[in-house]
């Protein structure tokens, strides 16, 4: 019995769907017993909040009581302004805007019930404020910086002119960049770029760390040149990371393979362009880049409040909104298909933004969180509140997703469908089913290599010598990724460590910001560097990476894969789970023994002893056993490993090219598009 997959089915066989996630918050309060006074109001906020939403309708009562609740917990925050949005028409909006008048005239609100009362304002089209109000939230929340993002927000969309001495003085103010680049856009869009002081914003906006991002957005903002050619546009977001980035921060395997997948879709013939549009906060790079002549990467410099750890997204989920439209407006981007990727809030409002513009919508989806809400007994995770409930905003996101996409991307194949089913009810309706089309995902194979490659990677792999000239005298086994928790180096460095691996091979992990890491990557590569330190041993068999280029790493794999040796060079997948794990398909096709999770999507393509190994990786002590009984295993010989080795190669080559991967994805595009044109 699976208790999470229990209350999935009953929600969804009683079309209660509307009141989730309010059924599980009654389950886990009736069996905690940890929760407190104040998880308690939350959850009966949420009760409300809901029981408003099923009423279909908004009256004085109901907004009076939204309001009231605004400003005390985020996800609270999210669902009120949600749900009054969702039912907001203009039989009420002379009620929400005495109510939010009511409001604004006693002060009676902080800033984050503020925030949230602009947000109503700018999407309800209600200009509410004078320009006291305007001049006054200006002075007293200047170090505050989500009001001051949201009120230029406002200005900008209700074209409140009259305040130009006091937004040129923002830009003198200790803003980060995203904020200035924020004050010249509401400059330019209330009196035009041309008119806009330059020398004084060059004087106090650039640096020598942001110049390179400068020069290419004015040069964007001045230019007359417009994304216009025959064809089918596609739009995917990131909102992760980097293209040029790859291993560093929460930068993972997506950007390898969006990247690839983008320049691969794009020399279509039916293809116009391909746009990938990223956030950013590191302005160190230029605002647009092209990989081909069709794909276009777009670095969005939305400014995120980097002191929150959770979810940077929720709070800001309709200025993402917002900037994004506006931003494709300006540049005449006008994408056929929209493709989202995660559950999380700046996907929901990639696909609110995709329904405003009567675009189609395709959405990627996976059982995360899902499949880590029980435990391996099937019983209901005992999960700290704050955890629990930003994983069932999650799991809403998700719902509502599967209900205003036009098309479903599972990963994989026939049997992962199985596994989503499991996770998902909603796909019993025919309707929903008939959406889905399971497609893996690719990687670039027999990437062509000239000279300049050649001595790149050679260089790479002195670099790599010298730091122990006979590391590489033994078999090695090999991870890359991101630096994390949950992808699980930690527990490789120990498994290997505390087991007969570290006898027959040395252990290479590359990933990581070395440079400017994030605190996960900090408290991971202090926990190498410690280990290393107490145990001595190990000093000349471990080493530690940072983050490389895709290219660099592929070059490396071909580099170790020729030494041969009586064992093979292994590549060890240490994540807990991996929805498909481009670096895994990569080391197969370079010719590396590969070990996957077996929780996630590498089953998928990995068939146990025939092309790779499936192990557990809960933790050090499962990695330590399952591996020593797969290297080990005296049926298993040398030509053995290598037959495993062939398949694995024999696997990705047929089916993980990326040519063929974005056949499949051109060709679901367009059938989408197709049943747009038959609508016409």
């Amino acid at each position: 019995m699976n208790e999470f997959i229990e209350f999935r089915n009953h929600v969804y066989d009683n079309e209660s769907k509307y009141i989730y996630p309010l059924q599980f918050l009654d389950d886990y309060i009736n069996k905690s017993k940890t929760i407190n006074s104040r998880e308690r109001v939350v959850i009966k906020q949420i009760r409300t909040i809901k029981q408003i939403e099923r009423k279909k309708k908004l009256g004085e009562k109901e907004i009076d009581e939204l309001y009231s609740f605004l400003g005390e917990d985020s996800y609270t925050d999210r669902f009120i302004v949600d749900t009054l949005l969702k039912l907001f028409n203009d039989d009420i909006k002379q009620i929400v805007e005495k109510k939010t008048k009511d409001l604004l005239s006693q002060q009676q609100y902080d800033s984050q019930k503020l925030y949230h009362v602009l947000d109503i304002c700018i999407e309800c089209d209600i200009d509410i404020l004078s320009d006291h109000d305007i001049l006054f939230m200006l002075q007293k929340y200047k170090l505050d910086l989500d009001i001051i993002s949201i009120l230029m927000d406002y200005m900008d969309s209700f074209k409140r002119q009259g305040f130009k001495d006091h937004i040129y003085k923002l830009l003198t103010l200790d803003y980060p960049d995203n904020i200035k680049i924020q004050v010249l856009n509401l400059l330019g869009n209330l009196y035009s770029i041309e008119t806009v002081d330059q020398s004084f914003v060059k004087k106090n906006i650039i640096n020598e760390k942001n110049n390179v991002f400068y020069d290419s957005y004015i040069n964007f903002l001045n230019t007359d040149f417009k994304f216009e050619k025959q064809g089918t546009s596609i739009l995917q977001s990131m909102f992760y990371g980097d293209f040029e980035d790859s291993g560093k921060g929460n930068n993972g395997g997506l950007a390898v393979l969006l990247k690839g997948l983008g320049e691969e879709i794009s020399k279509d013939s039916s293809v116009s362009y391909v746009f990938t549009i990223t956030i950013t906060q590191e302005l160190n790079k230029p605002f647009i880049r092209f990989y081909g002549d069709k794909h276009v990467f777009i670095r969005l410099p939305i400014y995120l409040d980097q002191s929150v750890v959770s979810d940077k997204f929720i709070k800001r989920e309709l200025f993402i909104k917002r900037y994004i439209g506006n931003f494709l407006r300006q540049s005449e981007i006008k994408p056929d298909v929209f493709h989202i990727r995660f559950l999380d809030n700046a996907s929901k409002s990639v696909a609110h933004l995709c329904k405003e513009l009567n675009r189609k919508l395709v959405f990627t989806l996976t059982p995360d969180p899902h499949r880590n809400m029980f435990d391996g007994s099937g019983h209901l995770k005992e999960l700290g509140f704050k955890e629990l409930i930003e994983k069932l905003n999650k799991i809403k996101i998700g719902d509502e997703l599967i209900y205003t996409s036009d098309g479903i991307v599972g990963i994989g194949n026939a049997d992962v469908k199985k596994e989503l089913e499991i996770y998902f009810p909603q796909f019993k309706d025919e309707n929903i089913n008939g959406r889905i089309r399971m497609i893996g995902e690719g990687i670039q194979i027999d990437k062509s290599m000239d000279v300049e490659d050649t001595d790149i990677y050679s260089n790479r792999f002195i670099e790599l010598s010298e730091t122990n000239k006979d590391f590489f005298e033994r078999p090695v086994i090999l991870n890359v990724g991101r630096l994390s928790v949950l992808k699980g180096q930690i527990e490789l460095l120990k498994a290997w460590s505390n087991s007969k691996l570290s006898e027959t091979h040395n252990l290479l992990i590359i990933g990581g910001d070395l440079e400017r890491p994030n605190k996960e990557e900090e408290m991971v590569i202090n926990f190498f560097k410690d280990y290393v330190q107490k145990h001595p041993q190990f000093k000349d068999r471990f080493i530690h990476k940072g983050a490389m280029s895709n290219l660099d790493i592929r070059l490396l794999e071909r580099n170790i894969i020729k030494r041969d040796f009586n064992y093979p060079h292994i590549y060890l997948c240490s994540s807990v789970k991996e929805e498909f794990g481009i670096a895994i398909l990569e080391a197969m096709s370079i010719g590396f023994l590969t070990l996957g999770p077996i929780k996630g999507g590498v089953k998928s393509y990995m068939r146990n002893g025939e092309n790779g190994f499936l192990i557990d990786t809960s933790n050090w002590e499962t990695i330590a056993k399952e591996t020593e009984k797969h290297i080990y295993d005296t049926k298993i010989d040398k030509d053995e490993f290598k037959k495993i080795q062939a398949a694995g190669q024999k696997t990705v080559d047929e089916n993980f090219s990326i040519k063929k991967i974005s056949n499949e994805f051109v060709s679901f595009y367009l059938s989408l598009k197709g049943e747009e044109n038959n609508e016409i």
